[in-house]
């Protein structure tokens, strides 16, 4: 599969990973955190709600003028809390992510292989090219969604007796 096939196909199926990560989760298993600064499934969804919204849409139309435009920094811890992730409601975070991931998978789907060296200038990393935009678009739907599995076999992680051993390495549990 090609780059913009596997980008475009990564974004199309988030929503229906997240969908089925979340299914059965209570209202507390969505909104506590499972370590310490750690972030909770709450945040996680915010989080890429504010992404969908906010940043990857205007920074590809920003790439795509190929005219070095100024990409602004998105300060993640910042915006954490200043928005108050930890108390909205995890529900309404994933159906805004959802809503504003249907409105741009005509735009991702729209790129063409011969913009993907467009730069803009990334306030901390310098030129950006849209194929890296692009990974990090895709990439962060992964990890994110990872993250959210993580987090739901923290929750197991006290009743697994001797498995214990086994699940540390793969927890980040020391």
């Amino acid at each position: 599969m090609d780059f913009l096939a596997t980008v475009n196909q990564t974004l199309a199926s988030t929503e229906a990973s997240l969908r089925a990560a979340l299914h059965g989760l209570d209202r507390e298993a969505l909104t506590v955190s499972p370590a310490p600064n750690e972030w909770p499934i709450v945040v996680v969804l915010c989080h890429l709600r504010d992404l969908e919204q906010d940043v990857f849409p205007q920074r590809v139309e920003l790439i795509r003028r190929n005219d070095g435009s100024r990409l602004p920094l998105f300060d993640e811890s910042g915006t954490v809390e200043a928005r108050g992730y930890a108390k909205d409601d995890p529900l309404r975070a994933l159906e805004a992510f959802c809503a504003a991931r249907r409105k741009n998978l005509p735009l991702a789907a729209g790129l063409r292989a011969d913009e993907l060296e467009s730069t803009g200038q990334h306030e901390e990393f310098g030129p950006l090219t849209l194929r890296a935009l692009l990974a990090d678009w895709a990439g962060s739907d992964l990890v994110h969604t990872a993250q959210i599995q993580r987090i739901r076999a923290w929750a197991l992680y006290p009743h697994l007796g001797p498995f214990q051993t086994y699940f540390r390495k793969f927890m980040r549990l020391g």
